[in-house]
């Protein structure tokens, strides 16, 4: 009976410690992702403020902002260089 209750407890134990895993795992890549876009939305709106002769936002200072922010900046940016070759 001992055993079947310390197996019981090591079985448990063992699925708890594969769920923080899974969810350590699912948040590293979540946040790799995300640094990943980042990262991509801050070169576009560094070279759209080039293109457009605007003072460019360090890459310190851009990475800062949210992620949503930085879209809507991207969009305004690009909207903007739109509006000039048209």
């Amino acid at each position: 009976m001992y055993d079947t209750r310390e197996k019981a407890a090591r079985d448990h134990q063992w699925l708890i410690n594969g769920a923080l895993n899974e969810g350590r795992n699912e948040g590293r890549n979540e946040g790799r992702n995300e640094g990943i876009e980042k990262g991509a939305i801050i070169g576009t709106i560094r070279i759209c403020q080039s293109v457009l002769g605007l003072a460019e936002l360090s890459v310190e200072e851009l990475s800062t902002k949210s992620l949503e922010d930085l879209r809507t900046l991207s969009s305004q940016l690009q909207s903007v260089l739109r509006g000039r070759m048209a």
